[in-house]
C-alpha cells in the first residue's frame, strides 16, 4: 500500500516538472556583454590617438669637447685633476717652451735685420733724390752755358767779319784780324763744349732717374721682407703662447689621458671637458610615434640610476633624419632584398631649469622619456573622416 502511494507521488511530481518550463541561465548574456564592452574599449583605444608617447631608448648626452694641443713638445705640467670643475680660460696643461723661446728670439733678429734693410734702402733713396736734383741743376747750368757761348760766338763772328772788311782797305793791321779770328774760333769751341756738357748732364740725369727706380724696388723688397719677418715673429709668439693649453669653456675634466713627460703632437687628445650644466636627453622614438610631436611639448623623464626621481623637460628639436641616415654605412633600401624596419628619429629634450636632482645627472645614463602630446580627442576627431572613408572603400560601398 505504501509503495503504491510513493509511486503515485513520483508520477505526480514528474508531471508537474514536465508542465513547468525550464529557467534560462544568465551567464551567456553576461559573457556577451563583457565581450562587447571589451571590443568597444579596444576599438576606442585604437581609434583614439594616445595622449603621450614614451620610449626607453633614451640617454643623457652633453656637447663634450676634446682638448688638444696646437704645438708639439714634452708636457712639463698638468694643472688639473680628474673630475675637476674648470672655467673657460683656465690653464690646463703646459708644454716645454724652450725651443719656442729660441724661435721667438730668432724671429725678432730677422725682424730687426729687415727693418735695418728698409732704413738702408730709404737712405739710399734719399741720397738718390739729392743726386737727381744735382743732375737737374747741372743740366740747367749746361743750358745756360750754351746760351752764353752762343752769344759770345755770335759776337766774335761779327767782330771777325768786320775786321776782315777793314783789313782789305788797309784800315787795320793783319795781326788784329788774326786776333779776332782766334777769338771767334774759341767762342765756337766753347759753344761745342757747352753742348757736350749738356749732353753729359742729361745722360747723368737719365742714369740717376733709372737708379731711382732700382732703389724704389729695393725699398719695396726690404719692406716685404719686413712684413714676412713680422709675420714669422707673430707665428713664433703664437706658438709660444700655445705651449699653455687653456680650457675653451666651463666644464668638468673627464677622460684625462695626459701625464707629465708625455710627448704630445698637435691634435692629440689630452682630456675631455663635459659641460654638466648643459645636459640634455637624446630620445630615439619610433617613426610612428612622431606624427604629433613637435618642439615645445612637455616631457616627463625618469632616470634609471635614480629610482623614484622624475624630472621635467621640453622637446627642443627633432633630428632632420632617422638615426640610420647619419650612420657610417647608411641604410640603402633600394638595393637587394628589402625588409621593412621601423626607423627611429632622435629627439632632443632639454631639462627644465632649477629642478632638484639635476646636479646628479651624468652623460650616458639611461632614461625613459614620455612626451605629452596635444589634445588626443581633437586629433582623433580630425582623423576620423579619413578612417571612415578607408573603411567604406574596403567594404565596397561609396562614402557619403
Amino acid at each position: 500500500m505504501e509503495q503504491s502511494t510513493q509511486t503515485q507521488n513520483a508520477i505526480l511530481q514528474a508531471a508537474q516538472e514536465a508542465e513547468t518550463p525550464p529557467k534560462r541561465s544568465r551567464r551567456p548574456l553576461i559573457a556577451g556583454a563583457v565581450a562587447l564592452t571589451l571590443v568597444a574599449v579596444g576599438a576606442g583605444w585604437v581609434l583614439l590617438a594616445p595622449s603621450t608617447e614614451a620610449t626607453d631608448d633614451a640617454y643623457i648626452a652633453a656637447n663634450a669637447t676634446s682638448v688638444a694641443p696646437r704645438v708639439h713638445g714634452l708636457v712639463t705640467q698638468v694643472l688639473v685633476k680628474d673630475h675637476q670643475p674648470v672655467s673657460a680660460g683656465q690653464p690646463l696643461v703646459r708644454i716645454d717652451s724652450e725651443a719656442f723661446d729660441s724661435r721667438v728670439t730668432l724671429a725678432e733678429g730677422d725682424l730687426a735685420d729687415s727693418q735695418a734693410q728698409v732704413a738702408l734702402a730709404e737712405a739710399a733713396l734719399t741720397i738718390q733724390d739729392a743726386e737727381q736734383r744735382l743732375a737737374s741743376a747741372r743740366v740747367l747750368a749746361a743750358r745756360t752755358a750754351i746760351r752764353t757761348n752762343q752769344a759770345e760766338s755770335r759776337r766774335a763772328g761779327a767782330e771777325r767779319n768786320r775786321f776782315d772788311t777793314l783789313v782789305s782797305t788797309g784800315a787795320v793791321a793783319r795781326n788784329e784780324v788774326e786776333k779776332y779770328s782766334t777769338r771767334a774760333i774759341s767762342a765756337e769751341q766753347g759753344l761745342a763744349y757747352a753742348q757736350a756738357m749738356l749732353q753729359v748732364a742729361e745722360n747723368n740725369l737719365a742714369v740717376t732717374a733709372a737708379q731711382r727706380q732700382r732703389l724704389q724696388a729695393q725699398l719695396q723688397m726690404a719692406r716685404a721682407k719686413g712684413v714676412t719677418a713680422q709675420a714669422r715673429l707673430a707665428l713664433a709668439q703664437q706658438d709660444l703662447r700655445h705651449t699653455t693649453v687653456y680650457a675653451p669653456m666651463d666644464g668638468t675634466v673627464g677622460n684625462r689621458q695626459v701625464q707629465v713627460g708625455d710627448y704630445v703632437q698637435p691634435g692629440s687628445r689630452l682630456l675631455t671637458l663635459v659641460p654638466l650644466h648643459e645636459l640634455y636627453v637624446l630620445a630615439h622614438f619610433k617613426e610612428t610615434q612622431t606624427q604629433h610631436m613637435h618642439p615645445g611639448q612637455s616631457t616627463r623623464i625618469n632616470i634609471d640610476a635614480l629610482p623614484g626621481v622624475s624630472i621635467t623637460g621640453t622637446v627642443e628639436s627633432l633630428a632632420p633624419g632617422s638615426g640610420s641616415t647619419f650612420a657610417l654605412l647608411p641604410f640603402e633600401p633600394g638595393t637587394g632584398n628589402f625588409t621593412k624596419i621601423v626607423q627611429r628619429v632622435p629627439v632632443r629634450i632639454r631639462f627644465d631649469a632649477h629642478q632638484p636632482g639635476l646636479e646628479r645627472l651624468r652623460p650616458g645614463l639611461s632614461v625613459t622619456a614620455r612626451v605629452a602630446l596635444d589634445d588626443a580627442h581633437e586629433r582623433a576627431v580630425a582623423s576620423r573622416p579619413a578612417t571612415l572613408q578607408i573603411d567604406t572603400t574596403l567594404a565596397g560601398t561609396t562614402p557619403p
